[in-house]
């Protein structure tokens, strides 16, 4: 009887021993059913998990129907991400750039960034501050014409920056002062004819101008688009030259000149009240303004004061037999994301969602002027959803676009010199003459500056 159970506990030793070896040895040695359990355990663990809470920053400029489709968008953002919280910081275009840049300096600059195409280089020398897109998987760079992330978003080789919208360039119109003075708003203004205008709708009534601009959009509505038109270049070089002659140069600062003195113009001491708010002058409000040279970007706070009934766009005035008559564009503003942020990863995915995103777009509609991404343009076309006016800039303006700027025509050093000599002029502090001598000496001495720092 003693034999029987001497086997039988041989048996339970051996079966222990396997159990024993069976547990020591890997798991990939575990039974199929076993090792899906686990994973299945694990990643359920992991599921469980909650996400990680993310607050960001979001800076931007712009009027209050900007601010508050923005607003709408960040919420709908965290309706589908609940663990991010964008925190927005938002206001008018006046000291937003100074504020900006002294933030980059500070390290302390938002997560996420609206900023102008025209301060590329400016960046650029701060240092390394903005993500590559171009390095991001996360993004839908096909979304976006290749030639605009060329020319306008890119700074040495890098994609710092995504375009919001596509901003053409027209003239703004007043259609009841237009209709009052017997001009029509289909007209194709050339200077000449613009200050002919001008100057007998002043003679009949002195509190009446048929243009209005900001001092500080000189440059931009009148010198540089002139020297454009009238030569077909640029009035200076990528190879930091002053291009235009004095004769050339004599020209526009003459143009600017009778602009002011004929009265077609606003006087400067009267806009410069409203710089960058003319939505907001009395004179415009009351039907005292006909015209303002924009970017597309501006007709919607104008429309909203003039109702749409009363309000009408054409296209830029250029020169007279000019050689070219092509039409400005640029990127309404770019979308960057700071490179020192806490979460890259989160702001590049909000970023791509922002501009590429059917439901975004349909919060934010035309608020950067038409969408660059052709996704959420199509969205906006397909649903009626684009404001006619603007579009019709936007159309104009890309069927015969002028060539991308110099980048030294957007250093803010060179800009302030030509500002400050087209304001000596409208308000004839120097003559035209002595206006393109002290700009060609005072831009070429920084142009030579800059080029020394470029080596």
């Amino acid at each position: 009887m003693k034999k029987p159970v001497r086997l039988l506990s041989m048996a339970c030793i051996l079966v222990l021993l396997g159990t024993s070896f069976s547990a020591c040895g890997s798991s990939s040695n575990a039974p199929a059913d076993q090792s899906t359990g686990q994973a299945a355990a694990s990643s359920q663990a992991a599921a469980s998990e909650p996400a990680k809470n993310i607050t960001m920053r979001f800076a931007w400029w712009g009027s209050d129907a900007r601010h508050q489709a923005t607003l709408a968008a960040i919420d709908a953002y965290k309706q589908k991400n609940p663990n991010v919280t964008i925190e927005g910081e938002y206001q008018g275009y006046d000291g937003y750039q100074q504020k900006l840049m002294t933030q980059i300096a500070g390290g302390s600059a938002p997560d996420l960034i609206q900023f102008d195409y025209i301060w590329n280089q400016d960046l650029a020398v701060q240092g390394d501050n903005f993500v590559d897109f171009n390095t991001k998987t996360d993004v839908d760079l096909t979304a976006f014409p290749e030639k605009v992330l060329k020319e306008y978003c890119t700074v040495n080789g890098k994609l710092i920056g995504l375009p919001m919208g596509t901003n053409g360039f027209g003239l703004d119109i007043n259609k009841k002062f237009f209709e009052k003075y017997g001009l029509s708003v289909d007209t194709e203004w050339t200077w000449d004819k613009f200050i002919e205008e001008g100057r007998k709708i002043h003679a009949k009534d002195k509190e009446a101008y048929l243009f209005s601009t900001d001092p500080s959009a000189l440059p931009i509505v009148v010198f540089d688009p002139y020297i454009r038109s009238k030569t077909g270049a640029y009035w200076l070089n990528d190879d930091y030259k002053v291009t235009a002659t004095k004769e050339e140069m004599i020209e526009a600062f003459t143009t600017i000149k009778e602009l002011f003195e004929s009265g077609t113009a606003q006087p400067l001491g009267e806009s410069a009240l409203y710089n960058t708010k003319l939505e907001q002058m009395p004179k415009f409000i009351n039907g005292q303004i006909g015209s303002s040279l924009e970017w597309s970007g501006t007709v919607g706070k104008y429309k909203d004061v003039l109702k749409p009934e009363n309000f009408a766009v054409a296209k830029p005035v250029t020169v007279k037999d000019g050689k070219d008559q092509s039409i400005a564009f640029k990127p309404s503003m770019l979308l960057g994301v700071y490179s020192k942020s806490q979460d890259v990863d989160e702001a590049v995915k909000f970023a791509n969602w922002f501009l590429n995103d059917q439901d975004a777009s349909m919060i934010l509609t035309d608020s950067r002027s038409i969408p660059t991404s052709e996704t959420a343009k199509k969205v906006l076309v397909d649903a009626n959803k684009v404001d006619m006016d603007i579009a019709k800039v936007v159309d104009f303006t890309l069927k015969n676009p002028a060539a991308a700027p110099p980048v030294a025509l957007s250093n803010a050093e060179v800009f302030e010199i030509e500002k400050d000599v087209c304001q000596k002029v409208a308000y004839s502090k120097i003559t035209p003459e002595q206006a393109a001598d002290e700009l060609t000496n005072r831009v070429q001495a920084k142009l030579d500056e800059l080029k020394a720092k470029a080596k």
